[in-house]
């Protein structure tokens, strides 16, 4: 199966991705819905019962200290994040915890998380994996959920998926679907040096309606004030261009790219830019020849 055909099936039709290689931890105890509430940036005690939501966890300076989804479950609160960003999201956790009744355990290795993508994605998990806890995952690059899947049933259940037509993608191709989005990843675009609003983070990951939150201050000033001068980009790019090639104007430095990967649409990235320079169709020079502005990611998530 060629990439184009692969695309398709993940925007069109049914694909499954390979088994994540994810951090679930598991917040227990009477108050942890509500301390989760407090402690991150998403609106934890509006969700119904099963209810899922993207979030973040901050610093009182408002730089990341994790990304992910979080599910309600009968017993607490289930969070999935990259492996790279869990110890630094329990560390905090379990540090901010005072007079409230919560416990944080890792209950990796009872689940995995299998990524289903395509408008195709919700009737499959339902006949395949009746029961079994999902969340829709906006950032894949196509439209998406995933589901947890026990551990000892994980390869049966996604083989089960591929033989009955879906589309089976790696994860290069998984890859290539979230540059192709213009989706951070941990690790690339995400880290503990950036702010949720220079990462595209704002419009899913962040309540502005809930209580107080580690950074909020930070975070409501630079969106109310539109004081980000730097934020992710979407890039066409040339074949020599990738992580950690510098994008130039006039001969000044003002960015560098952080993804890349082949895709039917051509070779993209994603970069961090100075905001002068956001305009879809901009030109920059780079090591590898000529790279051009997609879009904004930072910039059309801005209130």
């Amino acid at each position: 199966m060629t990439l184009t055909e692969k695309f398709q099936a993940a925007r069109t039709r049914l694909a499954v991705g390979p088994l994540r290689p994810r951090t679930l931890l598991h917040a227990g105890g009477p108050d942890a819905r509500d301390y989760l509430h407090r402690m991150l940036t998403q609106d934890v005690n509006g969700l119904p019962p099963g209810g899922a939501a993207h979030f973040a966890l901050l610093t009182v300076k408002g730089h990341l200290v994790a990304e992910g989804q979080l599910l309600l479950v009968p017993d607490g609160v289930l969070l999935d994040v990259d492996p790279a960003a869990a110890a630094a999201l329990r560390t905090q956790l379990e540090k901010m915890v005072i007079m409230d009744d919560v416990t944080i355990t890792d209950q990796t290795g009872a689940w995995r998380v299998l990524p289903l993508l395509g408008p195709g994605a919700s009737a499959a998990a339902d006949a395949h994996g009746a029961g079994l806890p999902r969340w829709v995952n906006k950032r894949r690059g196509a439209p998406a959920l995933d589901l947890l899947v026990p551990a000892g049933g994980a390869e049966d259940l996604r083989a089960g998926l591929v033989a009955g037509g879906a589309a089976p993608l790696d994860e290069a191709d998984l890859e290539a679907l979230r540059i192709a989005g213009g989706v951070g990843r941990w690790g690339a675009e995400l880290d503990g040096s950036r702010l949720p609003m220079e990462a595209g983070l704002t419009a899913d990951a962040i309540s502005f309606t809930k209580g107080c939150y580690l950074g909020q201050e930070v975070v409501v000033r630079a969106t109310s004030r539109g004081q980000i001068q730097r934020g992710l980009v979407l890039l066409k790019l040339p074949e020599g261009a990738g992580p950690g090639s510098r994008l130039g104007a006039g001969g000044v430095e003002v960015g560098a790219v952080t993804s890349a990967a082949e895709t039917p649409e051509g070779r993209l990235g994603l970069g961090y830019l100075r905001r002068a320079h956001w305009g879809a169709g901009t030109r920059l020079a780079t090591g590898g020849g000529e790279a051009e502005v997609v879009r904004a990611v930072a910039g059309e998530q801005e209130r």
